[in-house]
């Protein structure tokens, strides 16, 4: 999944509109490849994880919803202006003699791709882990952050 970081806001409406549609196509997907008429193609799965992006005049910030993910099993990369977090999520072990009643939360593969907006001075880029949540942290290009100018 793609996703391209503009410097405006967007109507959280819209947003959940447009993110509800994605989950839906997702789950049309999910559904044909686990169907019995597909069974080499089980276990291919990938998701995306829930983000938000916030921005003041110095970075941007983007937080990565991972609960259950350690940093150890996610790769951070960045190219073309493309940033993409990639990782697994393992699944739990059932306890001998136990099924499942209910089974929602996601595991496998998953993988978020971002276009970054122009300006981020990539080799400052950093991130970190905490509480299931990763933040990274895209500091601004001095060019790009805003400037007063003061008449002489």
């Amino acid at each position: 999944m793609l996703v391209q970081v503009r410097r405006y806001p967007i109507q959280n409406s819209l947003w959940n509109e447009i993110a509800n549609f994605e989950s839906d196509i997702d789950s049309v997907f999910e559904n044909f490849f686990n169907a019995d008429v597909a069974p080499a193609l089980r276990g291919v799965q990938k998701y995306a994880p829930a983000i938000d992006v916030v921005e003041n005049e110095n970075e941007t910030m983007l937080v990565a919803e991972l609960p259950g993910v350690s940093k150890e099993d996610i790769k951070i990369s960045m190219e073309n202006n493309l940033l993409t977090i990639a990782g697994s999520r393992k699944s739990n072990a059932l306890p001998e003699k136990a099924n499942w009643v209910r089974n929602e939360i996601r595991t496998g593969d998953f993988v978020r791709t971002i276009q970054l907006p122009e300006g981020i001075a990539t080799e400052k880029i950093s991130a970190e882990m905490n509480n299931g949540l990763l933040k990274v942290t895209l500091p601004k290009a001095e060019e790009v952050k805003p400037r007063e100018i003061r008449i002489q």
